[in-house]
C-alpha cells in the first residue's frame, strides 16, 4: 500500500454503514455491541471512530472508547477491509494510531482469548499480530460479558513502556466512566497473570 491514507472520524450515518456492512462480518456476535449502544457512546462523547480511506474508498477502521477524564484509548474495534489484508496496512495504521490520540497514556487492546474463543486460530493470530506490533500482554485476562479477553498495552508517550497496574486500572476507570458502576460490576470481572480474580 503506498498511497496516502487519510484518517477522518466518521458520522453516524457512516459508522451505522460500517456496523451493518463491516463489523457484523468482521467480528462474532459474542464481541459485537449492539449498534445503539455504539451510536450513543458517540452521541455522549465517550467514544469516537476512525475511518482510514485510499482515494476515498474506505481502507479500515477503529472504534476507539476514552471518556472525558480517562488517561488511555482504548482500541474497542479494529478492522482492515478485506481487500486490503495482507500488505501489512494493519501494522502501519496501528503505528499511527497512537499520534491519533493525543494525550493517551497508552492504548488498550482487548485481544479474544484463544481457549474461549469461537474461532481459535483468528483469536491465535490475532494477539500474535498485536505482539508483532509493539503491543505488550499484560498477563491480565477479563470478562466482559459473555466474552474473554487478554488485555494488551501498546505504548504512546515517547514510546515508553506503560506501567501495567496502572494501564488495567485506567482500564478498569474506562469501563466505570462508560458503563456506571453497577453495570460495570455486573458485566465485567478482572484476572490476574496469576488467575486470582482481582476487585478493583
Amino acid at each position: 500500500m503506498s498511497k496516502t491514507l487519510i484518517w477522518r472520524l466518521l458520522t453516524a450515518d457512516e459508522l451505522t454503514k460500517v456496523y451493518l456492512e463491516e463489523m457484523r462480518r468482521d467480528f462474532p456476535p459474542s464481541e459485537l455491541k449492539p449498534l445503539s449502544m455504539i451510536l450513543n457512546s458517540e452521541v455522549v462523547g465517550s467514544s469516537h471512530t476512525w475511518g482510514v480511506y485510499e482515494d476515498g474508498t474506505l481502507v479500515a477502521y477503529l472504534l476507539m472508547v476514552r471518556p472525558e477524564g480517562c488517561e488511555v484509548s482504548q482500541l474497542d474495534y479494529f478492522a482492515v477491509l478485506p481487500a486490503y489484508r495482507a500488505g501489512g496496512c494493519g501494522a502501519k495504521l496501528l503505528a499511527e494510531l497512537p499520534e491519533h490520540e493525543p494525550g493517551a497514556k497508552a492504548i488498550i487492546i482487548e485481544s479474544e482469548c484463544p481457549e474461549k474463543a469461537e474461532d481459535e486460530a483468528m483469536a491465535v493470530r490475532r494477539l500474535g499480530f498485536y505482539a508483532r506490533c509493539g503491543a505488550i500482554d499484560t498477563g491480565w485476562t477479563e470478562r466482559l460479558f459473555d466474552a474473554w479477553f487478554r488485555i494488551l498495552v501498546l505504548p504512546c508517550q515517547g514510546n515508553e513502556t506503560p506501567d501495567i497496574g496502572e494501564s488495567v486500572t485506567a482500564l478498569v476507570d474506562c469501563y466505570r466512566r462508560v458503563m456506571g458502576t453497577p453495570q460495570y460490576r455486573k458485566y465485567t470481572d478482572f484476572y490476574r497473570p496469576d488467575g486470582q480474580k482481582q476487585e478493583f
